[in-house]
């Protein structure tokens, strides 16, 4: 029997395809505020797509896929044209391959996790996720905005390049989640994270890219920490295959 509400997941995948191209389309006319929040749009719809699924028992083999080639066209392909578009052209072909480096680390990225985790994602993510990169890069666009400050393309080629060397490493990456019910440590995270999203969704221009940069930099501390424990070697910070 046809689960009714087979539909919902597939509208909101439909969704993040189509915010992802639209950002592109805005990137080309020349409204890259627009664009960057067109790809946050994205992502946003990219969340809901899983939720639904696991909510309505609608999870299909297919349906991970497609949200799969849609992260590609959203937090892949849409922010490396909107920066290559609204800043890199100035610097030519190396804007290209900065750009390129970006798409090709998501890609493998994707790969990866379907690989490694297929739909299993309650123990974390294995490098930094894709849309959190493009989140990261789209906020940092809106970031100047309020504040009048031309973009650094120094700054901007750095940000690009270490997004995609995150992607592609082994730091374990854990979505944050509500758990008031554990102990007081997670109750104070708890109510961190809760702070947090609140602030993203009063004060977008401001709060989202320091907090998307928290956010990774809390990632590389776990690494780091690990490192020194023997935990992880140096050597497999990088994963083949």
């Amino acid at each position: 029997m046809t689960n009714k509400f087979f539909f919902i997941p597939s509208f909101f995948t439909l969704l993040n395809f189509f915010w992802g191209f639209f950002s592109i389309v805005e990137a080309v006319e020349g409204n890259l505020h627009k664009a960057a929040w067109f790809i946050i749009l994205a992502v946003l719809c990219d969340g809901m797509d899983g939720k639904f699924a696991r909510w309505t028992g609608t999870e299909t083999a297919f349906g991970f896929e497609l949200d799969s080639l849609g992260d590609m066209v959203s937090s892949g392909l849409a922010p490396a044209v909107v920066v290559y578009i609204g800043i890199l052209h100035k610097i030519a072909f190396m804007g290209v391959l900065i750009c390129f480096i970006y798409i090709f680390a998501g890609g493998y990225r994707l790969a990866r996790f379907n690989v490694i985790k297929a739909r299993e994602r309650s123990e974390g993510y294995i490098g930094l996720p894709i849309p959190v990169a493009a989140m990261t890069i789209a906020s940092f666009l809106i970031f100047h905005t309020p504040f009048g400050e031309s973009i650094s393309i120094g700054f901007l080629i750095t940000l690009m390049v270490f997004l995609a060397i995150l992607m592609v490493s082994t730091i374990h990456y854990s979505w944050p989640r509500l758990m008031f019910h554990v102990n007081w440590i997670k109750r104070i995270q708890s109510i961190g994270l809760l702070l947090a999203t609140s602030l993203m969704a009063v004060f977008p221009e401001k709060c989202l890219f320091p907090l998307f940069s928290f956010y990774i930099l809390l990632g590389i501390k776990t690494w780091i920490i690990d490192l020194v424990k023997g935990k992880v070697r140096l050597s497999g910070f990088f994963l083949s295959g």
